[in-house]
């Protein structure tokens, strides 16, 4: 009987004890949430909490491809967090709309500078207008107006054809030409802007010949071409805000023995002739006809001024002598000048 009485106090004790482990750490439990609690809230009164900012991004409403015009419909606005992962993407319309694209934009990617193409940057396939090429012409410094012009000016295209002759027999007499008028450059070298640092336009300057690229029309590139493999071609720098053109039909070194009323300057034209005379002319036959050696830059109509002091009697000469071109005369030929009745 004593033990069994014994037994339950002891039940009693062990059932206490755990009871108390457990009331204890319930209490542990809930001073440390108590605590965790007061710590957030007495932080949250210290920072208040913070709102994530959003920024506006422009991306691609679709794939880009390179060297494409940006349009209105190529672009739409996307909100993203603000970040400065973002501060190389433009964000403003204006200045997407319009460029052009360097490399390939993927859709919903955002247009990053490098991968647009600036006014300033050596693309000059976007300067060349409609209907027009560039092509390049090389010209020496003094062909060039002095190494002085720049990108953006507008030139006249002069070329200088010499004496072309078939033997002895002139085909061709020297001659002038403005061949193009109006004509953009578009560069100078590698140059596509107009300011020029010194140590490049002293660079320039060293060398004999340089390249001027020019904006022409397409149905011109031959002429140029042309006359630059048969000729020599000078630039001619135009004034600025003057699309004026000139007609023009070529001089050739004729026009420097015209008078001012038109006719030609017997004394200019002739001194040398003149001088000449007696070596030139032969002797005279029996019915009176002389002869005449004919010399470089002779003409009939130089001839006949010499023998008759008229040069309209070029033509008594040139049916003498069975002169189908009055402007191809052989050099050292001998001349049939009939007597005047």
């Amino acid at each position: 009987m004593e033990l069994g009485c014994l037994s339950n106090v002891e039940k009693d004790v062990t059932i206490m004890k755990s009871s108390g482990s457990k009331i204890i750490i319930a209490s542990f439990i809930l001073a440390l949430f108590a605590a965790i609690t007061i710590f957030m809230y007495l932080q949250s009164i210290k920072s208040p909490k913070t709102i994530a900012k959003k920024t506006t991004v422009l991306v691609a409403a679709d794939t880009i491809q390179p060297r494409t015009l940006i349009n209105k419909d190529m672009v739409k606005e996307v909100q993203v967090s603000d970040s400065t992962l973002f501060s190389d993407y433009v964000n403003d319309s204006s200045k997407v709309i319009g460029k052009y694209t360097k490399e390939t934009i993927m859709k919903n990617e955002g247009f990053h500078k490098d991968k647009l193409i600036n006014n300033d940057e050596e693309e000059l396939s976007l300067k060349i207008d409609k209907d027009h090429r560039a092509i390049s012409v090389n010209v020496m410094g003094d062909a060039g107006v002095a190494y002085l012009i720049k990108p953006s000016d507008f030139v006249d295209i002069v070329v200088y054809l010499s004496e072309k002759s078939d033997g002895t027999k002139a085909a061709r007499p020297d001659v002038a030409k403005i061949i193009l008028q109006n004509i953009e450059v578009l560069a100078v070298n590698k140059q596509l802007d107009r300011e020029v640092n010194k140590d490049n336009k002293d660079a320039q300057k060293d060398q004999a010949a340089y390249l001027v690229t020019l904006s022409v029309e397409t149905k011109s590139l031959e002429k140029i071409v042309l006359a630059e493999s048969i000729g020599t071609i000078k630039l001619a720098l135009r004034p600025l805000k003057d699309d004026s053109t000139v007609e023009t039909n070529g001089t050739t070194w004729k026009e420097f023995y015209i008078r001012v009323d038109g006719t030609e300057d017997i004394q200019s034209g002739n001194k040398e002739g003149a001088d000449n005379n007696n070596q030139s002319a032969g002797t005279s036959n029996n019915s009176g006809d002389t002869t005449y050696t004919v010399k470089r830059g002779d003409t009939l109509r130089k001839i006949s001024s010499q023998v008759y002091g008229d040069p309209s009697k070029y033509s008594l000469i040139k049916k003498a002598n069975n002169i189908n071109d009055e402007d191809i005369i052989v050099i050292g030929e001998v001349l049939k000048i009939p007597k005047l009745k």
